[in-house]
């Protein structure tokens, strides 16, 4: 190590008063310190926030302990002080993760009772009524799952689409740009997502084997305000008609759904097939972090899910 740069480092720092190193509103710690020292008291892990050379907080736990003359006079201190930003971090995800934890968890059971009392509407029976619960909460799980594994920071859109529409493959092609989508919004995405494919499997594209669904989204930035579009298109299924009634899944697609649009979200059931669209600010629908929902247009995504 060079010498001189330790010399002029020391220099910096000897015979300046250690409150360089305390913030201003933590100073009265230092004159607490100094009585305890003084009546010969030692002070163990003593958690607190103390400022570095570049001006910076770094929280670190201390440990000072007296120091005696041989007639036992208190006649300095030994003072230590550690860096335990790590462990300050892992405990503030950890009381993050708890909180999220029962936030959902609330969430999920507001959710789950809708599901089931509304699936039973409009149902023949009992075990038709069951079937379409299991689908849904199926659908819930799933998502709860990708949200579990990125600690409720949210979910990519593309995996959510993924995942509602695997069972169908060969049928289905995605196209779309990384988009982290919040915990909220993959929830009713998901949800979205399986009413479109449990009617498209019943009565639209994904009743026989030659049908296909295109399912795309994409992000611009016009007068400086990100906006998104998803859009949802059969064809080759056999003819689209109106339904006379409207269930649960009505309510996902044009009530849930409207709550990320500016506009009612577009239901076309056109003769070809079912086309289905929800557009709106992006900022409705992103998940917050370090890119803030950015969307990477130079990693576009277009397969057929297999």
């Amino acid at each position: 190590m060079d010498t001189d740069t330790t010399s002029n480092k020391a220099r910096e720092i000897i015979g300046k008063s250690i409150t360089l190193l305390i913030p201003a509103g933590r100073l009265n710690e230092e004159h607490e310190i100094i009585e305890r020292i003084r009546s010969g008291k030692p002070i163990k892990h003593y958690e607190t926030v103390r400022i570095r050379k570049d001006g910076s907080l770094v929280d670190i736990s201390l440990s000072v302990s007296p120091v005696t003359d041989d007639s036992g006079k208190v006649v300095g201190a030994s003072k230590i002080a550690r860096d335990i930003t790590d462990r300050k971090q892992a405990q503030a995800r950890t009381e993050f993760l708890t909180k999220e934890v029962q936030h959902r968890t609330k969430n999920l059971f507001a959710v789950v009772q809708s599901v089931v009392g509304r699936s039973f509407a409009g149902k023949r029976s009992v075990s038709e009524a069951q079937s379409a619960v299991m689908d849904r909460l199926h659908s819930l799980g799933q998502t709860h799952l990708m949200l579990m594994d990125k600690d409720w920071q949210g979910a990519d859109l593309a995996d959510v689409v993924r995942s509602e529409m695997s069972p169908y493959a060969g049928q289905v092609t995605v196209d779309g740009s990384p988009v982290l989508l919040n915990a909220k919004a993959a929830q009713n995405f998901a949800l979205m997502l399986h009413e479109l494919a449990t009617n498209a499997a019943k009565y639209g594209s994904l009743s026989n084997t030659s049908g296909q669904v295109h399912i795309g989204w994409s992000v611009t930035q016009p007068n400086g305000s990100r906006r998104y579009v998803f859009h949802w298109q059969e064809r080759g299924g056999p003819r689209v008609y109106q339904p006379q009634g409207k269930g649960f899944g009505s309510a996902v697609l044009e009530q849930v759904m409207a709550e990320y649009s500016d506009s009612q979200p577009v239901m076309d059931f056109a003769e070809t097939g079912l086309i289905y669209q929800v557009s709106g600010s992006l900022a409705t629908i992103a998940a917050e972090g370090p890119d803030d929902g950015e969307v990477d247009a130079s990693l576009p995504e277009s397969q057929r899910i297999s």
